[in-house]
């Protein structure tokens, strides 16, 4: 599914909602697959939606254990879990939501949520 996503979450920390649509927080345009997958690092099957970002072919972000929290207008978000690595290269799991925009422009102002 093609869409544009913007990230809710910085490493687990929620971005205030009068950053969210910031010249630093745009949404990016890709496309996104949700499946059920072989996890490594988790020892287990793991539900993981994953994002490809257009403008850089090969960029993914994936989100592990998605949940569909709300869907209206051509609008959803998925929350779930990333997994990065941090500054001594250890994986470590953060809490993390997408926006998603499903054939439409972002809203000019935050939401109100």
């Amino acid at each position: 599914m093609s869409i544009k996503m913007l990230k809710l979450r910085a490493r687990g920390v929620e971005v205030p909602k009068r950053s969210l649509h910031d010249r630093f927080n745009i949404a990016r345009a890709g496309s996104l697959e949700v499946l059920d997958t072989t996890s490594q690092g988790l020892h287990r099957m793991a539900k993981v939606a994953k994002f490809t970002y257009r403008d850089f072919n090969r960029a993914v972000d994936e989100l592990y254990d998605p949940h569909l929290l709300w869907w209206n207008g051509g609008r959803f978000v998925l929350s779930g879990f990333e997994r990065i690595k941090n500054e001594s290269l250890e994986v470590v799991d953060f809490a993390q939501s997408w926006l998603c925009f499903h054939d439409v422009e972002p809203p000019t102002a935050p939401e109100g949520r």
